[in-house]
């Protein structure tokens, strides 16, 4: 999935951010210009010039080696807001630019990033899993859903275009081995799409990755449902992709499965238990427990403990 949001700025690089075309061919021709002249006037003193563009030019890799990173597991870094999208009445999509424009953020599949921000004089950490993926340069994308009793979430609410919140990672336990299983069965429920997003990006926009996947995705409303024209999209162009809706209050107009996740619906919707299959679970912690006493039910070994990163059945914190 090259972006699942399409909504956003198209801000293309600059090409001149490139090394190749921003220090090493402007350099090879002055070197050799500079070379040129010399020889042709006999005059060593045009050598001169090589030594001071030398110096220009590890000035500019000193800095540009400075900012190379974004992120890092052991110390924090400010990024800076540089978009905000309203998704539904209450998440939005916040797009933070990252130190260059050319950097892309290999945070490994259902991997998440710490955040840190400032609440009544006091740091506050949270953590969320981007849905930009890996291979998009110069951005990271974060989709948050605001609370009422949520402080970090009504702080990113207020955030304006060009303030900066510190970010560190990535980190997590989640472990994805291309063509590992036969079929990814995958269940979840709100803001529980996060980490899924990033599991699909990781095996079906890859053509030697043959794995298939199912997903049900459970939302308190229709409107409740993040993303669904861009899951949709991916479900019609990416064979091996199939996604479910249940919605827990429907409108009359709904035609889809209502209610909780049942039983029922994981045994018409998922593969059945297999050596070959692998189940995910992600979402609030109600919905999760209902989902895995299902699953036992259906034959899943989990005994309830902390998943841990190759476990068949996969439950995020």
């Amino acid at each position: 999935m090259a972006d699942p949001i399409a909504v956003l700025g198209d801000d293309q690089p600059n090409i001149l951010d490139q090394p190749i075309h921003g220090i090493i061919i402007p350099s090879t021709l002055f070197v050799v210009g500079i070379s040129i002249i010399s020889y042709m006037t006999g005059d060593v003193r045009y050598l001169a010039g090589i030594l001071l563009f030398a110096a220009l030019l590890g000035v500019r890799a000193l800095r540009a080696f400075q900012r190379r990173q974004s992120l890092f597991t052991d110390r924090w870094t400010p990024l800076e807001l540089e978009d905000q999208t309203l998704i539904s009445k209450n998440t939005a999509l916040y797009r933070f630019r990252l130190k260059t424009k050319i950097e892309s953020l290999p945070i490994p599949a259902g991997h998440h990033v710490a955040v840190r921000v400032p609440i009544d004089g006091e740091n506050v950490v949270r953590y969320y899993n981007p849905i930009s993926s890996k291979i998009e340069a110069g951005y990271l994308d974060l989709l948050i859903k605001s609370y009422p009793n949520g402080v970090v979430s009504r702080y990113f609410a207020s955030l304006q275009t060009g303030m900066t919140v510190d970010f560190k990672g990535p980190m997590g336990k989640f472990n994805y081995v291309p063509n590992s299983y036969k079929t990814l069965s995958i269940v979840a429920g709100g803001t529980g799409i996060t980490p899924v997003l990033q599991i699909l990006n990781e095996v079906i926009t890859v053509p030697e990755d043959f794995t298939k996947v199912h997903l049900i995705y459970a939302n308190d409303t229709e409107k409740d449902i993040l993303l669904k024209e861009e899951l949709d999209e991916m479900a019609e162009k990416y064979p091996n992709f199939e996604v479910h809706y249940v919605v827990r209050h429907p409108k009359q107009s709904w035609k889809g499965d209502s209610g909780l996740v049942t039983m029922d619906q994981m045994s018409r919707y998922l593969p059945p238990y297999s050596q070959e299959n692998r189940l995910i679970i992600c979402g609030p912690d109600p919905m999760e427990r209902l989902v895995l006493e299902h699953a036992r039910q259906l034959g899943w070994k989990q005994d309830g403990s902390a998943s841990f990163a190759d476990d068949q059945v996969f439950v995020f914190e």
